[in-house]
């Protein structure tokens, strides 16, 4: 059977044994690739933006993409780094004096350990989706409230050990706005998504409904999916799809989890570095180099990217998840390929789904 219409099926048996709302798959081989499904591009969308409304999944469809977002915070740093406005083992409060938390070891903390989520930092406990933040100071102002600041550490830092913190990119977040001297979200916008002409591609989510003055109501669901925006979804007690109560948006977590994109426009974030043109190649050896062990699943994380063998292959990505939407986004240097997974329901295994089409294409 051609490849194509294997993974055509299989997206049709996955979207119903899986029982997902909606699913949207992207692939890229390259040409010269030693694969040999080399040459392969494809993109297939299945189900639907709105389960309720049946309103169709198309490949252009814009997904929530939660904390794929963190590599585009990863990327940022680099290329801060590259320009010599950023030391990777410098202390945070050297950046940021103001920091603080109730724990002073905080003092020690480094960008390096920041990005490998290896500096003990503890994790947001509620990110007030229902009370979103919209204004440009949301983000610094999270960084300095009591959830940060009266907060202990996991362990010393120094002990390199991995724990997943989004408060650690939300720091990193202010970092960037910082030094840069413009939002987090305005340098990405100039720094990344234009030069890689990503136009479908937005970290404040409440702008994409550009007829709508009121903010607060640009965040609405039924609003976001007139402008093409997948509906979140979640299963209720019966185990039936139902709509998420509201879309998990707030500027205070931007750099953790904000990006909205389709699988088009993350297909040039991965050509951007399977080509390394985002970043010099040089930067690579560093950004790709193990920093600790994930416990449980032999992974390793780098410079914000996670790093795991397949197959006798080594990927590179980061897996999304938040309350309506799920993402899995990987390359593979070695084939110079990419897969990206989407899906618009809380805890749809689409890293599982991500796998299964690795296999599909190297077995």
């Amino acid at each position: 059977m051609d490849i194509r219409n294997k993974i055509n099926e299989f997206m049709d048996k996955a979207l119903f044994n899986y029982d997902l709302p909606g699913l949207a798959v992207g692939i890229s081989i390259g040409n010269k690739s030693i694969n040999i499904n080399a040459g392969l591009k494809y993109a297939n969308a299945v189900g639907y933006e709105d389960f309720s409304n049946k309103k169709i999944l198309t490949k252009d469809s814009i997904f929530h993409m939660a904390s794929v977002t963190k590599l585009f915070v990863g990327t940022s740093i680099m290329q801060l780094w590259e320009k010599g406005l950023i030391n990777l083992d410098e202390k945070v409060v050297y950046y940021l004096p103001w920091f603080k938390m109730a724990d002073t070891r905080y003092k020690s903390i480094t960008i390096r350990q920041l990005l490998s989520h290896t500096s003990g930092m503890p994790d947001v406990k509620d990110y007030c989706w229902d009370k979103p933040q919209l204004d440009e100071g949301a983000l610094e102002r999270y960084v300095r409230s009591k959830e940060v600041s009266e907060a202990y550490l996991l362990w010393n830092p120094e002990e390199r050990k991995f724990a997943y913190s989004n408060i650690g990119y939300e720091i990193l977040g202010a970092i960037i706005a910082k030094v840069s001297g413009i939002s987090f979200e305005e340098y990405v916008e100039e720094n990344i998504f234009e030069p890689l002409s990503m136009a479908n591609s937005k970290l404040l989510t409440f702008e994409r409904c550009k007829n709508i003055k009121n903010a607060e109501e640009s965040l609405d669901i039924e609003k976001l999916n007139n402008c093409s925006v997948c509906v979140p979804h979640k299963k209720n007690k019966d185990n039936h799809i139902i709509r998420e109560n509201y879309f998990p948006y707030n500027r205070a977590h931007g750099p953790s989890s904000t990006l909205t994109s389709n699988i088009s426009d993350l297909e040039k974030w991965a050509k951007a570095h399977l080509n390394k043109e985002i970043l010099n190649e040089k930067t690579y050896d560093i950004v790709w180099k193990e920093e600790a062990l994930v416990p449980n699943n032999k992974e390793h994380i780098c410079l914000s990217w996670f790093k795991r063998e397949q197959n006798n292959y080594t990927l590179y990505g980061h897996e999304g998840s938040d309350d309506g939407f799920r993402s899995s986004f990987w390359i593979c240097p070695m084939v110079d390929l990419h897969i990206m997974v989407a899906s618009n329901l809380s805890n749809a295994p689409v890293k599982k789904i991500s796998k299964q089409i690795f296999d599909m294409l190297t077995n």
